[in-house]
């Protein structure tokens, strides 16, 4: 049985389709997606989100005391730390990081954030110390791990620089550490720069630069201690060469592999087929106004 021409063949005669047929079947079609679409079909599709596992949230707790000016690390300390810190964040894609700057006392001088051109013109604009003499390594401590609690990563780590030792502020810098601890906040520290004698560039009333015969030294069984009781590491920079290798090695230890997560999205397109059922209704009133209002009897 086949239709030719409008007409229905069975091999034995003919049924000829009349218009109220052909708008029937359209009828029905448009019925049938209809249906179709109360089913609520739904169109699947995959996202892939970079996983909060592959991320770390880093604060440098970074002592600005007046000793960060000697010249032991040329052109001084101060400044070798920031072009260090430049290549460290250069390293760095997928990271929050912040700064705290302490002396006498502390303050946080950037927040957690990915805008490394802020972070690195943050970095480029710290100056010898505001904050009152001493070094209060407790204190800097505390403004880094008030930043992070807060953060709902679970990798989280501050790396501490100091050229001194704790002589100022109330906060003792191993209980600081027991709190990063509890918290599960790691703590690498950096001691930088020699001990002993050593020249600190002062200015004159009359702008000239001379030196000042100081002594130096750096607490280096509290600063290990403070590494160890969080779980971090104890690093020594006498020179520009060892601080920029120590800033890789913390680099490659915090450095995760990428992990994605994918998520299956659930679409439901019944607009989709309301509005081809809609077309087909259209259709069958076009053709049963136009073609086959003339269609041959």
């Amino acid at each position: 049985m086949v239709i030719n021409g409008g007409r229905l063949e069975n091999g034995t005669g003919s049924i000829r389709l009349s218009p109220v047929d052909y708008l029937l079947v359209l009828r029905l079609l448009a019925v049938a997606i209809i249906v179709t679409g109360l089913t609520n079909p739904q169109v699947i599709t995959k996202t892939s989100t970079k996983s909060p596992d592959s991320q770390t949230d880093i604060v440098f707790a970074l002592d600005i005391s007046k000793s960060m000016l000697i010249e032991d690390i040329k052109p001084n300390r101060l400044e070798a730390l920031k072009d260090v810190l430049n290549r460290f964040i250069a390293m760095r894609s997928q990271d929050r990081m912040g700064i705290v700057l302490y002396a006498g006392e502390s303050m946080n001088w950037c927040p957690l954030t990915k805008n490394y051109p802020l972070l690195l013109s943050r970095i480029n604009k710290m100056e010898e110390s505001d904050l009152g003499d001493g070094t209060a390594i407790g204190s800097g401590l505390s403004s880094a791990i008030n930043i992070l609690r807060e953060s709902p990563l679970k990798s989280r780590v501050i790396i501490l620089l100091t050229d001194g030792e704790n002589n100022a502020g109330i906060i003792d810098p191993q209980m600081a550490a027991q709190f990063a601890k509890r918290l599960n906040i790691k703590i690498y520290v950096v001691g930088i720069g020699s001990t002993g004698f050593a020249l600190m560039p002062l200015r004159g009333l009359d702008g000239q630069k001379y030196y000042q015969k100081i002594y130096v030294t750096l607490n280096e069984w509290e600063l290990k201690k403070i590494a160890a009781i969080s779980g971090g590491s104890y690093f020594r920079a006498t020179d520009i060469k060892a601080l920029q290798n120590i800033y890789a090695a913390i680099n490659k230890l915090e450095t995760k592999k990428i992990k994605y997560v994918t998520t299956l999205n659930y679409s439901p397109c019944f607009e989709w087929f309301i509005g081809i059922a809609l077309l087909v209704l259209f259709a069958e009133v076009f053709l049963k106004f136009t073609l086959l209002r003339t269609w041959p009897a």
